[in-house]
């Protein structure tokens, strides 16, 4: 078995055509999808027609959710700009999209962790101090009833890969969209970059392995995007990758 695993795409078309065309490349037989696809100042009309192309196992994340549930009223300009572009298919593709997945009975999908979307798993945000590493305690907490080889999460942006004690595998591919990175971790902080990541897992000689990846693309195009929006946290984490 080989998949790729992408996660945060947060409507940057551009990073998702460059992680799709690597993807081609790879021989997978699925590509699954860890949610937050639409939210961000940049291309979301755009990033659901390249979606809407691929076949593939999806869930809903946190942001998605957000789209989902607003009060338009109290909606903010962006918001507003998001859902206009996304209305139709998109939409109701969104609304049809799950919490969580199991993939082949064997790789289990979540956004944050299998109970919250909002959970940071396998990084924990410490107030003032930014982002920590996990526990092996702390992640092993986090794991649904049922029992996998294979767990892969979302939402922190930050790739990781945690082997637990029983041979199990929990890991975060990073984000297509808005690559972030711990810079109290010094792995993480050694792959600061602007490119975007994605994940390829495969079970070869009995075992799982994960193989992050990194893929150039062209982030300043995106960063111009972001400024245009008015987001200037944004355009400065494309351009260089976000610290956290």
């Amino acid at each position: 078995m080989r998949v790729a695993v992408i996660s945060d795409v947060h409507a940057n078309a551009l990073a998702l055509e460059a992680v799709l065309a690597d993807i081609e490349r790879h021989d997978v037989e699925k590509i699954l999808n860890l949610g937050d696809h639409f939210a961000g100042p940049l291309w979301p009309k755009q990033t659901a027609a390249l979606l809407a192309q691929r076949e593939m196992v999806a869930i809903r994340g946190n942001t998605d959710r957000y789209l989902l549930e607003g009060d338009v009223a109290h909606a903010d300009a962006s918001d507003l700009k998001i859902l206009a572009e996304i209305d139709g298919e998109p939409l109701r593709w969104l609304k049809s999209l799950p919490e969580t997945a199991v993939y082949s009975d064997t790789i289990f999908m979540s956004h944050g962790s299998p109970r919250s979307d909002e959970t940071y798993w396998l990084d924990r945000k410490v107030k003032k101090q930014g982002f920590r590493v996990a526990s092996i305690d702390e992640v092993e907490a986090e794991l649904p009833n049922a029992d996998y080889p294979v767990y892969c999460c979302g939402h922190t942006h930050i790739a990781r890969v945690v082997p637990l004690a029983d041979g199990r595998i929990v890991f975060n591919p990073g984000s297509v969209g808005r690559p972030s990175f711990n810079m109290s971790d010094t792995d993480s902080a050694m792959r600061l970059s602007p490119a975007a990541s994605y994940a390829i897992v495969e079970r070869s000689a009995g075992k799982w392995h994960v193989n992050l990846r990194q893929v150039a693309y062209d982030n300043m195009a995106a960063s111009a995007m972001a400024r245009a929006w008015g987001e200037q946290e944004w355009s400065q984490d494309l351009a260089k990758g976000r610290r956290r």
